[in-house]
Parts: C-alpha cells; structure tokens; sequence
C-alpha cells in the first residue's frame, strides 16, 4: 500500500531512529484490512485481493483525512 509522496518525508528518517516507545501500528504501510480480515482472503483469487487492497487504499484515505482533520490546529505537526 504505498502511496506516491509522503508529507513527512523529511521527519520519516527521524521517527525511525526515536527511542520514545511509539510501536503504534502504521496503517499506511502494513495496511487495515490485513489486520481486520482473515489472512486466508489475501491468499485466494486475485481478483477479489485486487479489490480488497482497493478498498483497503480507500480506508488508509479516510483514515489519513481523520487524523489531519483531528489535528488541524496544531500547524507545527505538518511542516
């Protein structure tokens, strides 16, 4: 699930080296549906794996509009 260009490409080297005890999950990489459905669905048809990972790139959209819109004030988070 990639996307074409990150906003945080400058900060990304940054937060891999940080010893703060962030594990949250990264749902842009790893995705939210490999976490929600059963591994079995990802193994079958391509067409309906296809279809999922399209759903799936949908959901991280939303997903990533939510947090932007949860942090819309804080206007140091995106520079």
């Amino acid at each position: 699930m990639d996307f074409k260009n990150s906003l945080t490409y400058r900060t990304d080297r940054f937060n891999t080296y940080r010893l703060c005890g962030d594990n949250r999950y990264k749902y842009e990489k790893h995705g939210i549906l490999e976490k929600c459905l059963p591994r079995i669905l990802f193994k079958g048809n391509a067409i309906l794996v296809t279809f999922l990972q399209l759903i799936d790139m949908r959901v991280i959209m939303m997903f990533k509009y939510c947090d932007r819109i949860k942090n819309f004030k804080n206007y140091m988070k995106y520079e």
